[in-house]
């Protein structure tokens, strides 16, 4: 059996209409994951994706080549990669949180940077607790 690993990355988002196109990246997402195995979140905050995504080594491995080849992220930073015992987001195929939603469950959010791996573990821990508590209809 393949080790289960977690990666995180943060690139610019290159959109050129957002509202359509994450609906588009995240259809496409929930079947591919769920494929391949993957849970995941992705953040978004106008500007950037904040995405982990966490399976099999082999699987996410295949996943962050196919991100890293896709035009609409750019400046593609990766960090966050270890090994894991369990999935922290083990009922999302892929979780999308909008930037209305990121400011009303972390509304310390302006003074994180999200560039370090410390920033982005804080907001998911954050953003898991607060989910998991009450928010049936997000999972997805």
């Amino acid at each position: 059996m393949d080790e289960l690993v977690s990666l995180t990355y943060r690139s610019r988002a290159r959109l050129a209409d957002p509202t359509a196109q994450i609906v588009q990246i995240m259809r496409a997402a929930r079947v591919r994951n769920l494929r391949l195995g993957i849970t995941g979140i992705l953040l978004y905050n106008g500007v950037h994706f904040v995405q982990t995504i966490e399976g099999p080594r082999a699987a996410c491995d295949e996943l962050f080549r196919l991100i890293s080849a896709d035009p609409r992220h750019q400046e593609i930073l990766a960090f966050g990669f270890e090994r894991i015992a369990a999935r922290r987001f083990p009922d999302w195929s892929m979780r999308i949180v909008s930037r209305e939603e990121l400011r009303a469950l972390a509304p310390g959010l302006e003074r994180l940077d999200l560039s370090g791996p410390e920033d982005v573990t804080e907001l998911h821990r954050t953003i898991a607790a607060r989910l998991s508590r009450g928010d049936a209809a997000a999972n997805g």
